[in-house]
């Protein structure tokens, strides 16, 4: 499986967290908007249409850039692939597009999550981006 994920920041250096909810994955935690790539698309391609899906704005596939790559074995014995891009441009206010997989949204100091109510995995690839460090394999 392959993954996009968006890191949108804001002016003050906040990032903007969905709240999952009825998904089966990670319910209750906040993590980054994204999804899976679909046959025939690029990375950059599912990052905004992610991002046009889930929150409603519109980004130039130009003007993201890759800000982590993970790659890692599910328990279940999946192979993933979880690509992250980073932006400080798009159009539109972000909005809760889809009320059924998502509770709420909202903007957060990527430097003050709350491990105990942050995903693991997008966790990891805001540390990474912050950090600098680009890949983690485990």
């Amino acid at each position: 499986m392959v993954f996009a994920g968006i890191i949108l920041e804001n002016q003050h250096g906040h990032v903007l967290l969905h709240r999952r909810a009825n998904t089966g994955f990670a319910d209750g935690l906040w993590s980054l908007p994204g999804g899976v790539v679909d046959p025939g698309e690029l990375l950059v391609q599912a990052a905004a249409r992610e991002a046009q899906e889930e929150l409603g704005v519109d980004i130039d596939t130009l003007d993201l850039r890759t800000a982590h790559v993970l790659n890692k074995v599910t328990e279940a014995g999946v192979p993933v692939v979880g690509w992250y891009f980073h932006t400080r441009r798009w159009a539109g206010e972000p909005r809760n597009r889809e009320p059924g997989r998502c509770s709420e949204i909202g903007w957060a100091d990527p430097r003050a999550l709350d491990p105990a109510l942050t995903e693991d995995t997008d966790r990891t690839a805001l540390h990474a981006w912050l950090d600098g460090t680009a890949t983690t394999f485990n």
